[in-house]
Order: structure tokens, then C-alpha cells, then sequence
């Protein structure tokens, strides 16, 4: 199930700044919200983005991904 939580309380459970996190959910890369003004974040699904980014490691970077080799 889906737990949102205030940006603030995310960033003491993650790896990821505050503007970080924002920046991830205006990009549609974790799920949350901005609500009265107020930044809320899927903590479940910023945890598995932070997973799923260090599995990818230093490749992240590679400005080759996604290029076919010839």
C-alpha cells in the first residue's frame, strides 16, 4: 500500500535531497504530489526508485545508454 509522506520526513529515509525528490516527482519518475503548496512523496515508490538506481550503479551516467553499438 501506498504511503505518502511530507518530502522532509522522505529525506531522512533516502539518499536523495529535498529539491532531488521533488524534482523526481515533477518528472513522473516516483509518485506524489504537491498539495496547498505542500510536497508529498510515495515513500514506497522512492525506495524502490533509490533501489533501482543503485543496482544500476555508474551506468546511470553513460551517456551511451539506450544507443545501439554497431
Amino acid at each position: 500500500m501506498s504511503q505518502l509522506v511530507l518530502v522532509s520526513q522522505a529525506v531522512e529515509e533516502s539518499e536523495y535531497s529535498e529539491p532531488h525528490i521533488r524534482l523526481l516527482v515533477r518528472q513522473g519518475k516516483v509518485a506524489g504530489r504537491k498539495q496547498r503548496g505542500i510536497w508529498f512523496v510515495d515513500l514506497d515508490d522512492l525506495k524502490r526508485y533509490e533501489q533501482q538506481m543503485k543496482e544500476v550503479g555508474s551506468k546511470k551516467f553513460d551517456p551511451t545508454k539506450g544507443v545501439e553499438q554497431a
